[in-house]
């Protein structure tokens, strides 16, 4: 098993080695040696690049990793993060390797086909050959290449055609580095057929409270007239680190919501691109991040619009405490055949202290003048007036701090439309703003109770 060298950070190369010779690659030889070709090429992403600009990975590369080893658990430490009333299809991975007794099938495979990629490539060939790395996620950057060229098994999700998968579907991510500093990886393919609909939850926890890096890809196709509800949330350790890629295409008249959240980890660079490649499509990105003391929440999205008549809207906000960074960087494309369009993009931010810093920019690039398209970023602190407001009605200064930031992350929250998970991370998110430590919290999602809430 291969470690770094005693450099100061850690190289492409050591990367390499870290990751390679761990499970038979799940690409083909042609796309392996494609692939290749890329890392030569590409760089570990750094402050130089334009979409990398505020996010540093030094503190990720300072580390003495190893590839994280394939371990059993028992049924009762998964049931620890089971959320309550949350009744779903279960596919679960540990250090990024399939564990089927403790994944769970509740919808006929008549209606969807769960199943881990390494054995979806032997059951499924041409589906599998047909949409894996489709998205071309090799020449994005050089970690979405590592993870195309080396990754050995993932979750593989293909829903049927007209079908109507009844209960959500959760992709657990467990993470246990056993007292090492670990790197996994994990990779998703996800395949909406013609005029389906399902909701998926792909979720990240920690299993020790070891320096974990997770190199995430997943790659979603929404055919003709589909629909997707698809949630991230991450609830990794303090000292995690975690690069996630989702690409996304949808074809005419597919629906696509997306919705992540994301409330620990000392480094989290979640990228996410949307084509249309189809007229009369829509899709609607939401997110929330509430970094605190010196972590980097950092949400890039790129939405392009190749198809004429198609409908983006980006909702992101972010609650920045201590020493913390929030970083969001929106982009959409709009074509010059892509008449009729619509994109939206909104950003909101609260630094709850001086040090805390949001960097923010939304933009557009269009290239036809028959569209409707808007961007807009606000950053501030608690309203004042209202802030005096409540506590002249009798409220104390922490609950009504506590009122307002729950009714600012509220207006992203209610957008989740699966409603007991919905109401877990409105319960975890206000339990977090009354002062307990979220870390622990996302360690033992089944002692959240869903008690009233407010909007």
């Amino acid at each position: 098993m291969s470690t770094l060298t005693k450099n100061k950070y850690l190289t492409k190369q050591e990367l390499v080695d870290i990751i390679k010779d761990n499970g038979e690659p799940l690409a083909s030889q042609s796309l392996q040696q494609e692939v290749d070709q890329a890392i030569a090429q590409l760089e570990i992403p750094h402050t130089k690049m334009e979409d990398w600009r505020k996010t540093s990975l030094k503190r990720l590369l300072e580390h003495t990793f190893h590839y994280g080893n394939k371990i059993e658990i028992e049924r009762n430490i998964i049931e620890r993060f089971n959320i309550s009333g949350m009744y779903s299809n279960l596919l679960v991975f540990v250090n990024g390797h399939f564990v089927p007794s403790l994944s769970r099938i509740l919808d006929s495979s008549k209606v969807v086909v769960f199943s881990n990629m390494a054995e979806a490539r032997h059951m499924f060939p041409e589906v599998f050959e047909k949409y894996f790395n489709r998205t071309q996620a090799h020449k994005i950057n050089l970690f979405s290449a590592l993870n195309t060229r080396y990754v050995s098994d993932g979750a593989f999700i293909w829903i049927k055609d007209n079908a109507r998968v009844i209960n959500p579907i959760h992709i657990y991510n467990f993470s246990d580095g056993q007292n090492q500093k670990i790197i996994t990886q994990t990779r998703n393919l996800i395949i909406g057929g013609h005029g389906s609909k399902a909701s998926i939850l792909l979720s990240y926890h920690p299993l020790s409270t070891d320096y974990i890096y997770n190199n995430s890809v997943t790659e979603i196709f929404v055919e003709p007239n589909a629909y997707l509800d698809f949630n991230i949330f991450q609830g990794e350790g303090y000292d995690s680190f975690h690069t996630n890629m989702v690409n996304v295409e949808i074809e005419k008249g597919g629906q696509f919501y997306s919705h992540t959240i994301t409330l620990c980890g000392k480094i989290m660079r979640n990228d996410l691109r949307v084509t249309f490649n189809g007229p009369d499509a829509y899709a609607e990105l939401n997110g929330m991040t509430m970094p605190d003391h010196d972590q980097v929440h950092d949400n890039t999205i790129f939405v392009h619009h190749k198809s004429g008549g198609s409908t983006s809207r980006q909702f992101y906000r972010n609650i920045i405490d201590n020493n913390a960074r929030a970083v969001f960087y929106g982009k959409v494309l709009i074509d010059k055949g892509a008449q009729q369009s619509q994109a939206y993009q909104l950003n909101n931010n609260i630094l709850l202290t001086p040090t805390a810093r949001v960097h923010s920019k939304p933009h557009l690039v269009i290239y036809n003048d028959d569209v409707a398209a808007s961007h807009g970023s606000t950053t501030g602190q608690l309203d004042k007036e209202a802030l005096f407001y409540m506590r002249s009605r009798g409220i104390s200064e922490k609950k009504a701090q506590t009122l307002l930031l729950q009714a600012f992350a509220n207006q992203v929250l209610n957008k989740i439309q699966i409603d007991v998970y919905k109401f877990y991370v409105k319960t975890l998110i206000r339990r977090r703003l009354q002062g307990e430590k979220v870390e622990m919290l996302c360690a033992k999602l089944g002692q959240c109770r869903f008690e009233p809430d407010f909007e």
